[in-house]
């Protein structure tokens, strides 16, 4: 009998390899990660110095990517999503301007390793005229750029000095630190991991998810079209070491939203595979044993969870919105659909803040999120789920089971009972 099931887990794994070899989502993955970007090629894809001038040469609007100030404009949107409140209260106009493209560009100067005498180099500076109501009010953006490498001497306290004592009356400065940290980690964030807290900390994710991608989808040229394809490129590919000093880095910057969904797929359609082979490695001799510990140490993470993995699919007048999405999910996909379709006025909006299916209210302004157990539970350091007549709003992810009560059920019954077109369908 013991011999009959050894024989049926080797053809199993064998027929798993055999459909992951034939699987279109992993060839295309393959497409993408067999293959070099140009920085790859030239050894510079984890050096900051490369990436600090394609990211001003992406903001400048004289460069000859013909995309005149609309790059500019998504970094302004970056920076008011994850700026502090203190500075939205500072400058209201200006937020509000932003928020709703109420605003025109007069000029950009952009500067690339601009010299602050005992301060240094600043990785990228950016001065903008903006008219805002006929009036013109100008901004500075300090941008100092981290890739691998952490803050050094004090950096950033210099840089906040040096602008800080020539700042005038009518400018607005922003202080921006640049990471290639996760965004699951920067949402976390109470502060930023600069010296200087004066700093809004962002990263590179935020520049793919609201600049680049955005940027592909306007009329612009084959050229340029490439070389932002090349440069998504050259985040999403794993880096396993430095280039030039032969040590172990991060591993991906930022991932676009192709390549994150096959991978999202790779891995519900090959979890099983992967977890043999996790296992293989860790059991094999021939392994470095950190290799082989810090694989167990993953699997055993895998194997041992009793986390509830099942999905949520999302459904309006039968057709389907949403599939497969995580249960933490199920709030911010509601609240999305509902306001995508209109369907949000007084009386649903009071619901929508009354309601504590999950034992917190399922929507807070960002002022409203003060607790560090509250921090985790919204993503108040992101882009807002939900613009109520001007207020922004996030959505509570404390979903799944409760004291051993799956407290989605108590949401779905409420929702369902309210908006009888909407359903929601479990998936094993």
């Amino acid at each position: 009998m013991e011999e009959n099931n050894i024989l049926s887990e080797k053809l199993e794994i064998r027929n798993s390899i055999i459909n992951f070899k034939n699987d279109v989502d992993v060839q295309k993955l393959q497409s993408l990660y067999f293959s070099k970007s140009f920085s790859e090629i030239l050894s510079i894809s984890r050096r900051e110095i490369s990436h600090s001038s394609f990211i001003a040469w992406l903001l400048d609007n004289k460069e000859n990517h013909l995309l005149s100030f609309f790059t500019i404009q998504k970094f302004l949107e970056i920076i008011i999503v994850r700026c502090s409140t203190e500075l939205e209260k500072k400058h209201p106009p200006f937020f509000n301007s932003v928020l709703t493209d109420n605003y025109s560009i007069k000029s950009v100067i952009i500067e690339k390793e601009k010299g602050l005498g005992k301060f240094g180099r600043l990785d990228i500076y950016a001065e903008i005229l903006l008219l805002i109501d006929n009036t013109e009010q100008k901004v500075k953006l300090i941008i100092e750029n981290k890739v691998e490498s952490k803050e050094n001497n004090d950096q950033t306290n210099g840089y906040y000095q040096y602008f800080n004592e020539s700042k005038k009356e009518n400018e607005i400065i922003f202080y921006i630190y640049l990471t290639a940290i996760p965004t699951l980690e920067l949402d976390q964030l109470n502060e930023p991991e600069c010296s200087c807290k004066n700093f809004t900390q962002i990263n590179y994710q935020d520049l793919v998810d609201y600049l680049i991608e955005p940027a592909l989808n306007q009329n612009i040229s084959d050229k340029t079209k490439f070389i932002l394809k090349e440069y998504l490129q050259s985040l999403s590919q794993p880096s396993l070491e430095d280039e030039t000093t032969k040590q172990k880095q991060g591993l991906i910057m930022a991932l676009g939203k192709e390549e994150k969904e096959l991978l999202s797929n790779f891995w519900k359609k090959n979890e099983k595979l992967i977890m043999s082979a996790m296992y293989a490695i860790s059991t094999d001799d021939t392994q470095d044993e950190e290799v082989r510990e810090t694989t167990n140490k993953a699997l055993n993470a895998l194997t041992s969870s009793n986390r509830d993995y099942s999905t949520i699919s999302l459904y309006l007048d039968e057709n389907l919105i949403v599939s497969n999405f995580r249960k933490s999910d199920i709030g911010f996909y509601t609240v999305k659909l509902l306001d995508e379709k209109g369907l949000i006025d007084e009386n649903i909006f009071n619901f929508l803040r009354e309601d504590k299916s999950c034992n917190f209210q399922l929507i807070r302004t960002k002022q409203e999120v003060n607790t560090e157990t509250e921090l985790k539970k919204y993503r108040v350091n992101g882009k807002p789920e939900l613009i109520y007549e001007g207020e922004r709003y996030y959505v509570a992810r404390n979903w799944g089971k409760v004291n051993g009560f799956d407290n989605t059920e108590r949401l779905i019954e409420k929702i369902t009972d309210k908006f009888p077109s909407i359903k929601y369908k479990r998936n094993d």
